[in-house]
């Protein structure tokens, strides 16, 4: 199935932000986005968004301290949808612990992968924004590791997961395991190299690992006794 036919985030959403008070605000997001696609961030000033806008410079910095804080703004919101839909995926995949990190870890991925594809500019923009560890990369890192604590915690209260350290840390292992899949800028750089057949079986091993881990020690724990 080509990225085109999959569900996944919707790059432009800010008509949903027109019931703001801070309507100028929401220009400001919107002009930097429509110029964001022609040019790319590396290229936009705050006077090209000022001017975009119809309004001076000086009324930008009244809402954004910065070139780089409109950025940012734009970045977050985005990184927040490949979140939402890879929980999405997650919720999808609700038969095992098992099921739900691949599901997530794969919709991540397949996220990441449709900006690489449909938007080039928005996803160097989320590559600069990790590479860089921008505010709103430090905020998706803790929310992708906030979702995958819950997924183990659960499993782990259930039985289908042994964990051999809270699940917090082990979240942040996973996390680090699955970074050709969740990282903007690896997905970016990597995403000529796999198939996504192959980014999917990817997941699929992380979360199989998580389960053999469990299976181990359910094993051990029967020797011991």
């Amino acid at each position: 199935m080509e990225a085109a036919d999959k569900p996944g985030v919707s790059p432009r959403l800010y008509g949903a932000l027109h019931c703001t008070t801070r309507e100028n605000a929401t220009r400001i997001l919107r002009e930097t986005e429509r110029l964001l696609r022609i040019y790319g961030h590396r290229k936009i000033t705050v006077a090209d968004v000022a001017d975009a806008c119809g309004f001076s410079a000086a009324n930008v910095y009244r809402y954004f301290s910065s070139r780089r804080a409109i950025l940012n703004a734009l970045a977050a919101h985005y990184l927040r949808e490949t979140a939402r839909a890879a929980l999405g995926c997650a919720i999808c995949n609700s038969h095992s612990a098992r099921d739900r990190l691949s599901g997530f870890l794969a919709g991540l991925n397949t996220a990441l992968t449709i900006f690489a594809d449909r938007e080039p500019r928005v996803s160097q923009l989320l590559a600069d924004a990790t590479a860089e560890q921008w505010p709103c990369y430090t905020h998706y890192d803790a929310r992708l590791v906030r979702h995958i604590t819950k997924i183990l915690s659960a499993a782990s209260a259930s039985g289908e997961f042994r964990l051999a350290d809270d699940a917090e840390q082990e979240a942040r292992r996973v996390k680090a395991a699955a970074c050709a899949l969740v990282e903007p800028d690896v997905v970016r750089s990597c995403r000529d190299r796999y198939a996504g057949s192959t980014r999917e079986a990817v997941s699929q091993l992380i979360a199989d690992a998580m389960l053999s881990q469990s299976v181990s020690a359910s094993q051990a724990s029967r020797h011991a006794d």
